[in-house]
């Protein structure tokens, strides 16, 4: 198998596309690419966080059997012997744990592009990113201007020709908005409009005073050839004729009939362009003013969306700022590029992306080596609302000769299911390749049900799957509206109140029952009361009459600690992310009494990719999950129908025009039917995709609840059918596993990367970028001399001046040489040191500051730049401890290193 530069994967679902981007990964270091000059996108935290964590396991234990799928896709790639690979495991390992990866969202990489060079458009680089919005003073913002512009006029006109509220054109001003990288060359046709409407008229009269004469022709006829107006014509039926010889007009024909049809017709059509150029003008005049309200209110809150990060990333590469010294400007040169999900891309992100790619490929083929790799699936975009644009998948491998291969094998369904979704979309989905499963996944479940009463259905099913055994935390409904799935939450629990069931708005922390079970122990602990004693018990699955000894649980304690005793104590981790959310959330609070008192107002949602008890979500929400038994509902009401007012046409990925619909325009226009049409297809397209993403989120059972009438799934052809049957492994209690807290080393990257994220609304990010270059600066001193910190010096300043504030890195060279200066630091780190040494917790990255082998014992220290000190510094570096110490087994101490302006003190924790 020959390693191609430019390739990418069709990756159907299930059929293992994080697995490719990994090996992808890992053969691009055995290739000896550099980490930081691999740039790897996704679309979500959770992939990328994923994929992070994935490389780092896979290349730790490429040497076991478990790890041989990789390690033999890794040889096939590179042509050699696995022994060959596996001699350079350790080398390579060591490589990608001490680089700066560059593993991100497509969201996270433009906005850290945007605050290297927010300045050159006016922006401040510490601003923040919020997706709420506040309306009323946008609407202010908006409405001065319009007024200033004196542009009341269009406003009123596009609201009466739209019939729409003031939000409803915000959210199409919002879409040219996404589109402003494209709409710059629009035609807009202008002339007299008067004058046509005239010769319409004039041209109206004509051909009725030719027709009418004749004595044969009905009055009913006569009245349909009549109209004094465009609105009266556009609604004749005649005008979608190629010719009149027809009905009662056959009679009296004349080739000159025929004439003056088509003179209406091409009339008709210049009207209507004119018109359209008209609105155009209008919209793109009020569009003027959108942008720059939000332009303003950007700068003045310093509050940006991620549309916005977007849209001023490109404003940069327009014009601002030269795309190649842009990108030069990154942290490290960019000679490998990976993108997950690339069915998903918009234009204006392949736009800023493209440079990039346009780069990597200028040195193909010659001296150095760059690569382009994405992966994708056609069948899967769904999100074409949201600018998601399937057709750059074909586009951009006809651009740049991108090697294409498809992945048909399917990890994840059972062999009864992905059969059933071959049949149902070999012949609906264009180039579809059926998949096929492995042996070891034969069996499976399938049933299309039809009723008049979709709930009716649903409800049916759901108890079914119980009656066979089916544990209701394996079991997900989808719907195609978040009001279906509040009808079915609704009527489920009418039928069964003690149905554990998650929608989509409901998903908290606190819901969790592992999270409720201890907050009920809490509860107990403090107020004494029996009542939460009972409770806790039953949660855990325990008699509530149990006699459980409960003194060594101190309320006095401190909080994350005590919760972590009655994990423990009580064997209820089980890797249940919840759980450790709950301790980070806890070490907030001053005492066990503040937390009890305001937890129930905690809305933090659960980290957990899969919450307890039936899940009830919309298609949309369901992509990129998974579940053991799945129901797929049919809508509760009708589709509404296409009710917008503009269709953009493409050409590609190209948008060659924008067209305002008018009635009847398809019959005078064939550029703008054939646009009519092509929107009606990817209309339809999209309506195949989202069924296909539904039916394949299904692992062991796949239950499909359609109407008899007016159903969804009329386009698929579904017929009544029944394959296979629900076999439900059953597991006793004694079989399962309890698992207690682990910890494992493992180095993913600087801290900057692991043990940081984007907290879009809260964070002070001057405070964060100060810190950051702070560590920095400690981690790359070769020594603790003062001799070594010039260089160090140069390196941090060189890499954050752009992000600190004037005088900002002097001052934090100052704090480092105050360290240098500080005796008892220097005498707990006279020894081996590790910097920046990496723990895995249950499978969440930390990153220790400092560890120190002294003698007999290890040292961890943490460095903070903060004022002042917080109990969750303490928590965190307990942690560390509490780690450090199950890892080797020995003596630990551990320190907070507060290093601050004025001062350096130690903490012992």
């Amino acid at each position: 198998m020959a390693f191609y530069s430019n390739y990418a994967y069709e990756a159907s679902a299930g059929s293992g596309k994080t697995f490719a981007l990994v090996v992808r990964y890992i053969t691009l270091l055995f290739l000896d690419a550099k980490p930081e000059s691999i740039l790897a996108l996704t679309f979500t935290n959770k992939a990328a966080n994923e994929m992070r964590v994935r490389i780092g396991s896979v290349l730790k234990e490429l040497h076991l059997e478990k790890r041989d799928a990789e390690l033999s896709e890794i040889a096939k790639a590179l042509e050699v012997d696995k022994s060959e690979i596996l001699l350079r495991q350790k080398e390579v390992l060591r490589c990608f744990l001490t680089s700066n990866l560059m593993i991100s969202t497509i969201d996270k990489f433009f906005a850290q592009i945007l605050r290297k060079f927010s300045l050159h458009l006016g922006l401040m680089p510490d601003f923040s990113i919020d997706e709420s919005s506040d309306e009323e003073k946008f609407l202010k913002k908006f409405i001065s201007l319009i007024k200033k512009e004196a542009k009341y006029k269009e406003l009123v006109e596009f609201s009466v020709y739209e019939d729409k509220r003031l939000k409803s054109i915000f959210d199409f001003l919002e879409n040219l908005y996404e589109k402003d990288s494209e709409i710059s060359d629009l035609s807009i046709k202008k002339g007299d409009i008067f004058a046509i409407e005239s010769k319409l008229i004039s041209l109206g009269g004509d051909l009725y005073e030719l027709l009418s004469m004749d004595d044969k022709l009905s009055n009913r006829a006569k009245k349909s050839l009549k109209y004094e107006s465009i609105e009266q014509l556009s609604k004749k039926s005649w005008i979608c004729k190629d010719s009149l010889e027809y009905w009662d007009y056959r009679s009296c024909f004349t080739p000159r009939a025929d004439e003056l049809l088509m003179e209406i017709k091409e009339c008709l059509s210049i009207y209507y362009e004119i018109k359209e150029g008209y609105f155009k003008d209008n919209y793109l005049s009020l569009y003027s003013i959108y942008k720059q309200s939000k332009y303003e209110l950007n700068v003045s809150t310093n509050l940006l969306r991620f549309n916005d990060i977007s849209y001023f990333v490109y404003q940069l590469l327009r014009g601002r700022i030269d795309s190649e010294f842009l990108y030069f400007r990154l942290d490290s040169k960019i000679d490998h590029l990976l993108i997950d999900e690339f069915q998903d891309t918009n234009i204006l992100q392949f736009k800023i992306l493209e440079p990039i790619i346009d780069e990597i490929n200028s040195g193909i083929g010659v001296k150095e080596f760059r690569t382009f790799f994405y992966v994708g699936d056609i069948k899967q975009s769904i999100y074409r609302f949201r600018g998601g644009a399937k057709e750059l998948f074909n586009y951009v491998a006809k651009h740049y000769g991108v090697k294409v291969e498809k992945l048909s094998v399917n990890y994840r369904s059972k062999t009864n299911i992905v059969e059933f979704v071959n049949g149902v979309f070999l012949q609906k989905i264009k180039n579809y390749t059926p998949q096929h499963s492995l042996e070891s996944f034969r069996g499976g479940y399938v049933k299309v049900v039809e009723g008049e009463d979709t709930l009716d259905m649903v409800v049916e099913s759901l108890f079914y799957l119980l009656d066979e055994g089916a544990k209701v935390d394996d079991i997900a409904i989808l719907t195609h509206a978040n009001s279906d799935a509040y009808m079915i939450e609704k009527a489920l629990l009418e039928k069964d109140s003690k149905l554990d069931i998650t929608t989509q708005t409901s998903i908290k922390l606190i819901n969790n029952p592992k999270v409720s079970a201890v907050i009920e122990l809490l509860k107990y602990l403090y107020f004494k009361d029996d009542l939460f004693r009972a409770n806790f018990l039953s949660a855990i699955g325990l008699d509530p009459k149990s006699e459980v000894d409960f003194s060594s649980f101190k309320s006095t304690k401190e909080l994350p600690i005590l919760i972590k005793e009655i994990i423990d104590h009580f064997k209820i981790f089980n890797r249940d992310e919840n759980l450790l959310k709950l301790i980070t959330i806890s070490a907030s609070y001053s005492d066990i009494e503040s937390f009890l008192f305001e937890s129930e107002d905690i809305s933090v949602d659960s980290p957990s990719k899969k919450s307890s008890g039936l899940r009830i979500l919309t298609i949309h929400k369901s992509k990129g999950l998974e579940f053991e038994h799945l129901i797929v509902a049919d809508r509760f009401k009708k589709k509404s129908s296409d009710k917008s007012s503009m269709v953009f046409s493409y050409d590609d990925v190209h948008l060659s025009d924008m067209y305002v619909k008018f009635k009847s325009r398809e019959c005078v226009d064939s550029e703008y039917a054939k646009a009519i049409e092509k929107n009606k297809n990817l209309i339809y397209e999209d309506d195949l995709n989202l069924q296909y993403v539904a039916f394949t989120r299904a692992k062991e059972s796949l239950i499909v609840c359609k109407k008899e009438k007016d159903s969804t799934f009329d386009s698929l052809g579904l017929k009544e059918i029944e394959i296979g049957s629900v076999d439900i492994e059953v597991v006793s209690k004694s079989d399962e596993v309890s698992e207690v807290f682990e910890y494992e080393s493992i180095r993913v990257g600087p801290q900057q990367d692991t043990n940081t994220k984007e907290k879009d609304q809260k964070d002070d990010i001057a405070a964060i970028n100060f810190g950051l270059a702070l560590h920095y600066m400690l981690e790359i001193l070769e020594k603790f001399e003062k001799d070594c910190i010039n260089q160090a010096y140069w390196a941090m300043k060189n890499r954050y001046e752009i992000l600190l504030v004037d005088g900002e890195c002097e001052k934090i060279r100052d704090r480092v040489l105050a360290l240098l200066n500080h005796q008892p630091f220097l005498e707990l780190v006279d020894a081996n040191i590790y910097k920046e040494q990496p723990i895995s917790y249950n499978g969440e990255l930390k990153q220790i500051d400092l560890l120190v082998q002294k003698d007999d014992k290890y040292i961890v220290i943490d460095y903070k730049s903060s004022a002042t000190q917080h109990s969750s510094h303490v928590k965190q570096v307990a942690l560390y401890k509490e780690a450090i110490k199950k890892i080797t087994d020995k003596e630990v101490e551990a320190y907070l290193c507060y290093v601050r302006a004025d001062e350096v003190e130690l903490v012992k924790v």
